[in-house]
């Protein structure tokens, strides 16, 4: 009855918002086009070409899709608009792949500057306030020439939005089922050489349950207290300054502070005695001087990051650690004990040289150094390592048709040795048509937790052991992809093929559990290690067309079939079998269709992920949810802007109820409603 009410009244909402809105959402066509090809884009080369003159595939994901979507996360807008993309989020983090590879293998960015931290080898994605974002670029295959480890699977890079005006002042607040709250704040200010972004943002959930039954001791139990979303709270505050010292010369500075905390609860069949609690800071400098030509230029960037995860007691733990004066550690109610501690210093020297009209050369030096304190995971309580490198990369315009990026990059990694990467990649433009060309080698060396960490945990249902390895080799994968392009204004579509052949790939495997851990209740044993042979291939294929001024549809498929060898052990049954990588789907979609009309704008979205596969704990259902979004400007006079979003998630109530203890497919509870609402002042640059 609750959720006809809420339905009722919503859906009156937004026909009363729809005939008394006083302005409009422009009707002019190129406003409405869903990919503006003269658009700006950066990640694929480094340096700023038009989206339709792109040397390197890239797909965009612009903010006119984040306002027609109005998503409450990162995860949930990735997912929902692009189709490699796929996500099985849970309190460990995203569990984010592209293409069927993994966080790992995927390098995440914000403003062109990695992320820092993850939980358990995720990156906690919910540090990024969707509300700041502007556009989000994304970039497949290996990138390492450019972008050096991580980049293997990708690139995704988050531009955030900046602030244009003499003063500004946004607020967006959003509501929904389970006690979903999203605050955010955005304020800036300009006074010539002076520019300032400071964003706050909050976000709480109440969590959900979307079944009853848990797997306990190989037995399925019913009357669980556990969650499927767990209840949480994080905010996230980050401060940018840029200063234009002269016509030439502009220095930044940045910083962001975030803290997010899970609340799990505490019954049948888990008696969990602690909650989690993240603390993330990153700061950030930066200078860029224009050169005698006003084209080429020099920059400079030094970065810090520090992310901790820590336990949080709620109840009594005697522990199986022990003082340095013998006495057993006991962890009592109230207790913040950390679990890792993960600092990252990353320095970075580049220079972008237009060379005539035909060559744009781009050659940097990086330092990186990563640290890694883990008093109960690490042997020795800490480790570290550090990473040298040197790049260039010349992008050739042979013709007005023909373009050629030639690029390399030389790594001297503390454990590794040395290491050398190249890339090409060719476009060739034909009327309406862009055809690309890449090939890439990869390279990635094992993390600090893949080399060092063990702990025991429960994170599905047994109750798990996890062990590093010291003697894991490192990573490497040959890519190759080729894609054709056609747009001519209102259709554009693109097809891409691709192959990733990974060496050494580090996973997961599960190995014999020991006498000790056995003793310890441990049910299952899990190890890094090397795989024998692995590889992804695959075709996306993704298209927009404005069918009428008013009118567009669009959307993407991706077929992906990625695969290992994960034994080497001749009397394994599973020997010389490929078997899916870990989480992985064949068949993934997305559509939507998206009307504006004046005041009003419309949008229907759906997602489709077939069979998610498993090596542990099943495979993960299939799936399809499918999303409607009604925006409309209220007021908007030249400093006053008034904005909503309300609108129906999983619109057709499906939730996937798979006992807790085995993978499932959707986290979704079913049917949602939710209502935004955005107040924006603005006093414009004369």
């Amino acid at each position: 009855m609750k959720k006809k009410c809420w339905l009722t009244a919503l859906l009156a909402g937004c026909s009363l918002c729809a005939s008394h809105a006083q302005t409009v959402l422009r009707t002019d066509t190129n406003d409405l086009r869903e990919i503006r090809l003269d658009e700006v884009v950066v990640t694929g080369t480094g340096t700023e070409h038009y989206l339709k003159d792109a040397p390197v595939q890239t797909e965009v994901i612009t903010g006119k899709a984040l306002e027609q979507y109005n998503g409450r996360s990162l995860d949930e807008i990735l997912s929902a608009l692009s189709p490699s993309i796929t996500f099985s989020p849970g309190d460990m983090g995203s569990n984010i792949q592209l293409n069927g590879l993994k966080n790992d293998y995927i390098l995440i960015m914000v403003n062109g500057k990695r992320m820092n931290g993850d939980i358990g080898g995720q990156n906690d994605l919910s540090i990024i306030n969707p509300a700041t974002i502007e556009r989000i670029e994304i970039v497949k295959g290996a990138s390492s020439s450019l972008y050096g480890s991580d980049a293997i699977a990708g690139v995704i890079n988050i531009i955030t939005k900046k602030n244009r005006d003499k003063v500004s002042v946004s607020n967006t607040t959003r509501v929904g089922n389970y006690d979903d709250l999203l605050q955010s704040e955005i304020i800036g200010f300009s006074n010539g050489k002076l520019n300032s972004t400071t964003s706050a943002s909050m976000k709480h959930t109440g969590g959900w349950q979307n079944t009853t039954q848990e797997w306990y001791h190989h037995d399925l139990q019913e009357g669980s207290v556990s969650k499927t979303v767990s209840r949480s709270t994080n905010f996230t505050l980050s401060q940018n300054f840029t200063y234009k010292a002269s016509d030439r010369l502009s220095l930044s500075a940045d910083a962001s502070y975030y803290q997010k905390w899970i609340f799990r609860p505490v019954g049948p069949w888990k008696y969990y005695l602690y909650d989690y609690f993240y603390r993330n800071q990153d700061y950030a400098l930066g200078l860029k001087y224009r050169l005698n030509d006003k084209r080429s230029y020099l920059t400079a960037d030094a970065s810090f990051g520090q992310y901790n995860y820590y336990f949080d007691y709620t109840g009594q733990e005697v522990t199986n650690f022990f003082h340095p004066d013998g006495t057993r550690v006991v962890n009592y109610p109230g207790d913040r004990v950390l679990q890792t501690m993960q600092r990252r210093w990353l320095n970075h020297v580049k220079g972008v040289f237009y060379l005539g009209d035909n060559h744009i050369l781009s050659a940097g030096i990086e330092h990186q150094h990563d640290y890694l304190k883990s008093p109960y995971r690490l042997e020795q309580g800490k480790a570290s390592v550090y990473t040298l490198a040197s790049y260039a990369q010349d992008e050739w315009s042979i013709t007005n048709r023909l373009n050629l990026t030639l690029g390399y990059r030389f790594v001297h990694h503390k454990e590794f040795g040395q290491k050398f990467t190249p890339k090409i990649s060719a476009k060739y433009s034909l009327g309406d048509f862009n055809l690309r060309a890449t090939y890439s080698y990869g390279f990635k060396a094992p993390t600090l937790k893949e080399l060092y960490q063990n702990y025991i945990t429960v994170i599905m249902g047994p109750l798990k052991a996890y062990y590093g390895n010291e003697n894991l080799k490192p990573q490497s994968s040959n890519y190759g992809s080729a894609s054709v392009e056609y747009s001519n204004g209102k259709f554009q579509a693109t097809v891409t093929g691709y192959y990733n052949r990974i060496h050494n790939m580090i996973a997961l495997t599960v190995v014999p559990t020991s006498s000790e851990d056995k003793f310890l209740e441990v049910e299952e044993t899990m190890k890094y290690n090397n795989l024998a042979k692995a590889r992804s291939f695959g075709a996306d294929f993704t298209f927009n067309y404005q069918v009428l001024p008013s009118l567009a549809i669009g959307g993407g498929y991706s077929y992906t079939d990625a695969k290992a060898q994960y034994t080497e052990d001749q009397n394994d049954p599973n020997y010389m079998k490929y078997l899916p990588i870990n989480a992985t789907s064949y068949h993934n979609a997305n559509w939507k269709i998206a009307w504006t009309h004046k005041d009003v704008g419309v949008s229907l979205f759906g997602r489709y992920q077939s069979t998610r596969y498993y090596i542990t704990d099943g495979n993960g259902k299939a799936y399809q949810l499918w999303r409607l979004n009604v925006r409309s400007s209220l007021l908007k006079t030249k400093k006053w802007n008034l904005g909503m979003n309300a609108g129906i998630d999983n619109i057709f109530n499906y939730i996937d109820r798979t006992p807790f203890g085995k993978n499932r497919g959707t986290t979704s509870p079913g049917r949602t409603l939710y209502l935004s609402l955005n107040v924006k002042f603005q006093n414009k640059q004369k």
